[in-house]
C-alpha cells in the first residue's frame, strides 16, 4: 500500500512539473505583433550598405552629404537606405535650412549588430583558424 501511494504521489509531480512546464513555455511565447516587429527591424539593418551607415552614425549626427561620401555609393541610393531605417525606427532624422542630419535612434539594434559582429569575428575565427 505504501508503494502504491508513493507511485501515485510521484505521478502527480510528475503531472505538476509537465503543467508548470508547459505554463512557463506559454508564457515565454512573444505575441506575434511583437516577433514581427523585431523580424522587421532585423531585415531594416540587414545589409551592408545600411551596416556601414550605422557604422558611420555611431560616431554621430552627419548630413545626407557626408553619410553618402563615407559609404561610397551614390546619393540615390543612400537615401534610399537611409529612408528605410527612418521608417523601422531605427535612425532619426532633422532638417536645418538645406541639409538633413541623420543620427542613431534606436542604440539597442547598435548593441545587436555589435553582438553579432563579435560572433562572426569569432566563430569566423574558430571555424577557420
Amino acid at each position: 500500500m505504501a508503494k502504491a501511494k508513493a507511485k501515485a504521489k510521484a505521478r502527480a509531480k510528475a503531472k505538476a512539473r509537465a503543467k508548470a512546464k508547459a505554463r512557463a513555455k506559454a508564457k515565454a511565447t512573444l505575441p506575434t505583433e511583437t516577433l514581427s516587429r523585431v523580424a522587421r527591424t532585423l531585415k531594416a539593418v540587414a545589409h551592408p550598405t545600411r551596416l556601414q551607415v550605422l557604422d558611420v552614425l555611431e560616431s554621430g549626427e552627419r548630413t545626407v552629404g557626408e553619410i553618402t561620401a563615407a559609404v561610397g555609393s551614390k546619393p540615390a541610393v543612400t537615401s534610399q537606405q537611409l529612408g528605410l531605417l527612418r521608417d523601422r525606427g531605427v535612425l532619426a532624422s532633422r532638417r536645418d535650412g538645406p541639409h538633413v542630419y541623420y543620427r542613431i535612434a534606436n542604440r539597442h539594434v547598435v548593441q545587436v549588430i555589435h553582438c553579432v559582429r563579435r560572433s562572426c569575428d569569432a566563430g569566423g575565427k574558430e571555424a577557420h583558424g
